[in-house]
């Protein structure tokens, strides 16, 4: 099984092609279009479901089964308030549980991006302890530590591990937070400006059953998005 995310920058219906190759069973693409801008072209793809959540028609997430041997639905646990951490149900040869992410601004900063995923995991603390992945672009990382939050990175990375949900990337790679080697995240689209945002988190029964993570190049990706895609394979 293949898990997928990609930040895709919109318009992820001239850009899918690009990913189609790595074969992933599920998609998880932050700042996608609604179904409806696809025009049934997401007929023409291999796109078993396409769940979509958002305010804006044109940038919302998108969470793409490619995979005709399993089925996902939203749980319906599913609370809007918290954008946009969105609880599914997968089913098939192995059932578990994905929460796709793309973390927005609140309210208020200090509840934004990583706090809205520290309202969420504590809201939906019970799914935690069924089989799960949490995939997507988090907006976050431990250099943001010094932002004040109602949570921050390193808090949330600790309630996941005591709920033994840890990064497939630093699981992997042998890696601390705050010190990735490959970045995930080109602001402004520079080079220099390099940051490590997107995760695919999982349940520890998962990640001793990882067989390979990767990570896009710059070189390869940078024209499409400021992001780089980022995929989890597991056995």
């Amino acid at each position: 099984m293949k898990i997928l995310t990609w930040n895709c920058s919109m318009r992820f219906r001239d850009k899918i092609d690009h990913v189609l190759p790595m074969k992933a069973d599920i998609l998880v693409i932050p700042e996608c279009e609604s179904p409806e801008k696809w025009k049934g072209k997401n007929e023409e793809k291999g796109i078993h479901q396409f769940i979509w959540e958002g305010d804006n028609p044109n940038k919302g997430i998108g969470i793409f089964n490619m995979n005709d041997a399993i089925q996902i639905r939203v749980h319906p646990s599913y609370n809007k308030l918290f954008r946009y951490i969105v609880p599914l149900e997968v089913s098939g040869k192995e059932n578990f549980i994905l929460f796709a992410v793309w973390s927005q601004l609140a309210k208020t900063k200090y509840e934004s991006y990583i706090g809205q995923i520290f309202h969420a995991i504590n809201y939906y603390e019970e799914l935690l302890e069924k089989p799960c992945f949490i995939v997507g672009d988090w907006n976050s990382n431990k250099v943001f530590d010094h932002i004040k939050r109602v949570g921050n990175h390193t808090t949330v990375v600790k309630l996941l591990q005591a709920a033994e949900i840890e990064s497939g990337y630093h699981f992997f790679f042998n890696e601390e937070h705050g010190i990735e080697t490959k970045p995930t995240h080109y602001f402004w689209r520079k080079k220099e400006r390099l940051f490590h945002l997107d995760y695919i988190f999982a349940s520890r029964a998962f990640l001793n059953r990882m067989k390979h993570f990767e990570v896009g190049s710059f070189e390869e990706w940078i024209k499409l998005s400021d992001h780089m895609p980022v995929m989890a394979e597991f056995v």
